[in-house]
């Protein structure tokens, strides 16, 4: 547990995964790999099969692999985004589909989760993310997903520490420079107008803290 992982334990993972074999197995192997990234260094060759084996992961049927592989990604993006954040970037577009989808999930945890690999991800490839929280996480029929887009624009916008790895990145996102607050206005303006309830709240509430 906690050693550095290898790509023989990374093929084996991506191969049980692929198998009929227990959930508990399924699990732990997740979890070794899981215990070897958040202590070590990821090996280059094993970057891109560990971004697949979480993906598989994060599209089970199965709660406990979801969670094992969830937790895993965002242990993964935290690694490799002081490591070699290039990796993150060029698998942004694999993978953030399965993250904003998460961002509508009955389960807080998993929300809370998105929330953070979304900030992760956005460090590094900022236009990614904001296309596709504006594109997906606030449109469309989930209004669990349209809350929590709006609370992470919200929350990084406000967050002095949450800047993207650019140069001159400026403190709050709708700054100069940062995020292009101006393109979600729109988007917001609808939601203000929502047919659910909740949501109508978030946005106005939203757009009170990012115009305050």
């Amino acid at each position: 547990m906690g050693e550095k992982i290898n790509e023989e334990q990374v093929a084996n993972l991506l191969a049980i995964l692929r198998t009929d074999a227990s959930i508990d197995a399924k699990v732990n192997q997740i979890n070794n790999v899981k215990s070897g990234i958040k202590q070590n260094n990821v090996p280059e060759p094993c970057v891109l099969p560990l971004f697949e084996a979480t993906r598989q992961s994060m599209t089970s049927q199965h709660a406990a692999i979801v969670n094992a592989g969830f937790s895993t990604l965002n242990h993964l993006l935290t690694r490799l985004s002081r490591q070699e954040p290039k990796y993150v970037s060029k698998e942004a577009g694999r993978t953030l589909p399965l993250v904003i989808e998460k961002m509508g999930d009955q389960k807080e945890k998993y929300r809370q989760l998105a929330a953070q690999c979304l900030t992760t991800f956005w460090k590094v490839a900022p236009m990614d993310v904001e296309r596709i929280v504006k594109n997906a996480g606030m449109v469309g029929k989930n209004p669990r997903m349209k809350e929590a887009s709006m609370n992470w624009l919200v929350q990084v916008t406000a967050s002095g520490t949450d800047t993207p790895l650019i140069a001159d990145a400026p403190v709050q996102m709708h700054q100069e420079n940062g995020m292009p607050f101006k393109s979600f206005v729109s988007t917001l303006m609808d939601l203000l107008e929502d047919a659910d309830g909740m949501v109508r709240d978030t946005a106005r509430n939203s757009v009170i803290a990012l115009f305050q």
